[in-house]
């Protein structure tokens, strides 16, 4: 049976042969530590560098995992308890994990693999993330753009029309800049008008602020459905760039050709492996409680202000604020030497600034520069 992902990916990509790195010619292989490793040009001994051995492991000498699948399976597992048990599914059979280098590389992988530059087509719905359109433009593909609505939801009779020149729907939901959840009807209604059409990518970096609006569940239903994780916001390692990819094998077994060689370094691996353990869970969670709690009291505060128009509701680990008058305050806590985010070069939040939510300290400070302007 032909998927969507089989009509919608160019020809260049059905006729690639994913690069045949060390790692991969090895795969399915057994008793791996019987045989000898001759064919990556590697150093056969870990060098040692500095005059501590400490921190150094003994098997950096070899190129990492091509696919990480331990990564994978543990972030699997990860989403089968804390999303699918919680709403009575699982993960389809026919739905993989793949580990990537942060969720921005899933972005990009998802338009070289399903869009022809000149012929195809993304649709974002702004306010949003950047770098869907980022990477949509450095590939010379066009960007189809549907404003969100003023409550920040989809204006679904705007999107539909474009759907037919559209190859892949880009949502961020939490929401970044606006911090807030997309109704899950809407999405329903939106994957019903793209079976035939286009993919839909749900970018899900702050589920663990609203686990309960997750959409992994809606996969098994709807193949064409897409959703892209990290481990860098909740779980405090954006250093290590790691990111997931969830979705259909029909969409998994294409992107799969365009991944890098090594996408994971193994320090990298090790770290988020841990995250992945059940006291590291535990650690994630109890930290994002502590987070939410220190957000909810920072919004109470900073929405007493009076220069403070309105303080937009999170769903996630910032705030977005609406200021009065023509203060660029952006630019006034930036010379207060803290460094916000401002989204001015969208209209529908023109005078806004995003603002994360860090220790009780940093906030405390945030809220005191805020209080002393003049």
């Amino acid at each position: 049976m032909t998927s969507l992902a089989d009509k919608l990916v160019p020809e260049s990509v059905k006729k690639l042969i994913p690069y045949q790195s060390a790692r991969r010619i090895a795969r399915g292989m057994t008793n791996k530590a019987d045989h000898l490793w001759l064919n990556a040009n590697e150093l056969e001994s870990c060098c040692q560098y500095g005059d501590e051995k400490q921190g150094v492991n003994s098997h950096y000498n070899r190129y990492p995992d091509f696919l990480p699948s331990d990564i994978a399976d543990a972030y699997r597992c990860y989403c089968e308890q804390f999303y699918c048990e919680a709403m009575d599914h699982q993960l389809n059979d026919e739905c993989e994990v793949m580990a990537v280098r942060g969720a921005d590389e899933a972005i990009d992988l998802l338009v070289r693999t399903f869009c022809q530059p000149g012929n195809d087509q993304i649709l974002v719905c702004p306010p949003t993330y950047g770098m869907y359109e980022f990477c949509a433009d450095s590939l010379g593909v066009k960007t189809a753009v549907v404003p969100l609505t003023a409550e920040f939801q989809l204006d679904l009779a705007k999107i539909v029309p474009e759907l037919e020149k559209t190859s892949i729907v880009f949502l961020c939901s939490p929401n970044n800049p606006t911090g807030n959840v997309l109704q899950q009807q809407d999405l329903l209604i939106l994957l019903e008008r793209t079976k035939d059409q286009a993919l839909v990518v749900v970018d899900e970096a702050y589920i663990e602020f609203a686990p309960e609006s997750s959409v992994v569940h809606l996969m098994a239903q709807y193949p064409h459905l897409i959703v892209i994780r990290t481990l860098s916001k909740a779980f405090g390692l954006a250093a290590i760039r790691v990111g997931f990819l969830i979705a259909d094998q029909s969409v998994m077994s294409y992107v799969a050709r365009l991944v890098a060689p090594y996408p994971i370094a193994d320090p990298s691996a090790e770290i988020a492996l841990k995250a992945l353990t059940s006291s590291g869970l535990a650690q994630m969670q109890a930290q994002t409680t502590h987070l939410i709690e220190i957000r909810d009291w920072f919004i109470n505060e900073v929405s007493q202000l009076p220069m403070v128009e309105k303080v937009y509701y999170s769903c996630t680990n910032f705030v977005l604020i609406r200021f009065k008058g023509q203060t660029n305050f952006y630019e006034y806590l930036l010379n207060k030497g803290i460094v916000a985010r401002s989204p001015a070069n969208e209209p529908s939040v023109k005078g806004c600034v995003r603002i994360s939510i860090g220790s009780v300290n940093s906030m405390n400070k945030t809220l005191q520069v805020l209080q002393e302007y003049q």
